[in-house]
């Protein structure tokens, strides 16, 4: 595998986190790459379907189109969804199906017939992005019959593909509960509730949110020296240097490691975790200087469960007091609780939940739940 091909696919990754129109390209050079016909990422939440995302290369119009049968889906379910359960998110699948096409089981003659016919595809690997009772996402790469099955490295390949994926569609989850706020990158990061943190090769702090701004006042993770250079603590600093120069594709010794996952602990006690991104092609939209930058996200460890108090209100019309009481809800409070943390009658609690009910189109604290916890915009930390 070509390093320096891998790298640049990978900055354009995460550079789609800001430019979704990026991704058919970026899925056309995976499949030129590896040699392959075909592609398609899903990115579906049930729940939340406002930012669902599905994006192809090379596949017949015909064949989307036939996939939309309500057969058709619960066929592939059925067959292939079982598949995943000897692995977890983040796993890679390789699926040979070449034999669909003489099969005597009704269900892969007509998954054939109408998906696999129309494109000659034979064998696919998979990267399972996300999954969950409502969840589901996942990018997929196909080759024809002709071709090769794919080999163990670039099924390695399609794995690393994937971390970064995962990482960079949790920064398109944040900037979307506040893209519709924010003029420019740097207002609308300023709305996120995750401290951001944008440095450049010189490891010099260039930008920090709100929410950065805020957790380094508190736990004074970070040193700055004269130059305005991050520091950590001594027995910390040379895995954070590491992880940043990988972002910044200053090391070629691999190319398993593309930014990465730190957990470090302040001089107050407390845990934080950072993940280290790149940033290459999008500083025209936060009005910075050309150069290489590194992203940072920083959060405690224990973070609690944060809402978009604009995103609730324009969804599900939901008021400033009982947005309030949601975010109770998701943190673990009861109804007793939220009386008794907003200065309330048990009565009056129980009336707000029955609408908040009502309008979020929830039947049980269960499902209230559920919606809530897909709607959070706490960010996962990926390794």
């Amino acid at each position: 595998m070509d390093i320096e091909i891998e790298n640049h696919i990978i900055g354009e990754i995460y550079d789609a986190a800001v430019n979704l129109s990026l991704w058919p390209e970026i899925l056309k050079k995976i499949v030129d790459y590896t040699a392959s016909k075909t592609a398609i990422l899903t990115v579906l939440d049930l729940l939340n379907p406002k930012y669902n995302i599905v994006f192809t290369y090379n596949i017949p119009q015909a064949s989307i189109d036939a996939y939309q049968d309500e057969n058709v889906k619960a066929i592939d379910m059925k067959l292939h969804v079982p598949l995943w359960d000897s692995i977890g998110v983040g796993g890679v699948m390789h699926f040979d199906l070449s034999h669909y096409a003489s099969s005597t089981n009704a269900d892969k003659q007509e998954f054939y017939e109408k998906c696999l016919k129309i494109t000659g595809i034979s064998y696919i690997a998979a990267v399972l992005l996300d999954k969950g009772e409502y969840r589901w996402s996942v990018l997929g790469i196909h080759r024809e019959a002709v071709n090769q099955e794919f080999s163990h490295d670039e099924m390695m390949f399609f794995q690393r593909l994937g971390v970064h994926i995962r990482r960079s569609l949790q920064i398109y989850k944040q900037l979307s509960f506040a893209q519709t706020m924010g003029q420019n990158l740097f207002q609308i990061l300023d709305l996120i509730k995750i401290g951001i943190i944008l440095i450049d090769e010189d490891k010099v702090l260039k930008y920090s949110n709100k929410a950065a701004q805020a957790l380094l006042e508190q736990s004074k993770l970070f040193e700055f020296d004269q130059k305005n250079r991050l520091l950590v603590r001594r027995d910390q600093q040379a895995k954070f240097e590491k992880t940043v120069q990988s972002a910044l594709y200053k090391r070629q010794d691999t190319h398993h490691d593309i930014g990465g996952v730190l957990e470090l602990k302040a001089k107050n006690g407390q845990d934080y975790m950072l993940s280290i991104t790149p940033l290459s092609s999008i500083q025209h939209l936060i009005q910075i200087e050309q150069g290489a930058f590194a992203v940072l996200f920083l959060s405690e460890k224990q973070q609690q469960y944060s809402l978009s108090n604009d995103y609730l209100k324009e969804t599900f019309a939901l008021t400033t007091r009982e947005c309030e009481m949601c975010v109770r809800f998701v943190n673990g409070a009861n109804m007793e609780d939220i009386a008794t943390q907003c200065s309330l009658t048990i009565s009056s609690v129980r009336t707000y939940f029955k609408n908040i009910f009502a309008k979020t189109q929830s039947t049980t604290q269960v499902e209230l739940m559920r919606k809530l916890m897909s709607l959070s915009m706490g960010f996962e930390h990926i390794v």
